[in-house]
């Protein structure tokens, strides 16, 4: 367990978010990435942090700034984040491709794909993502 400040968690959230979202749009293409990472995934980190805000400012007001941070919990959160990062889908026109992110980079150089899940695990360890992200905030909070 780490024990901070909620002010600096509230930072590091904020600014966590505003990378995040660019990165899954960026590993992604067409209607999903618009769909999914700035659909789901955007509106998710701007709500979130306006509620990480509030509880902060209430935190202040009651003199309880300190949190306990799990790191255990973190560390499976940034394990399905780079998951999904790495085997993100994109949309070629009108229906999915065929490859995720790093499998259609490995594809494009001529190297073995050891790994590459399909379209409804990555779509499931996103919602696990965003589910542990949920309970994390909700612990500090």
């Amino acid at each position: 367990m780490i024990r901070t400040n909620i002010w600096i968690v509230f930072c590091i959230y904020t600014i966590y978010a505003l990378i995040s979202t660019p990165l899954f749009f960026v590993t992604s293409g067409g209607w999903i990435s618009i769909f999914f990472y700035i659909g789901i995934a955007g509106i998710f980190y701007i709500i979130s942090t306006i509620l990480l805000f509030v509880s902060a400012t209430n935190r202040t007001a009651r003199r309880k700034t300190n949190v306990k941070i799990k790191l255990r919990l973190l560390l499976v959160i940034l394990g399905l984040q780079v998951f999904v990062v790495v085997f993100n889908y994109g949309s070629c026109g009108q229906e999915i491709c065929a490859e995720g992110f790093l499998p259609g980079i490995l594809a494009e150089a001529s190297l073995p794909i050891i790994l590459s899940p399909p379209f409804v695990v990555v779509v499931f360890a996103l919602l696990l993502y965003l589910g542990f992200l949920s309970l994390f905030l909700f612990d500090i909070a």
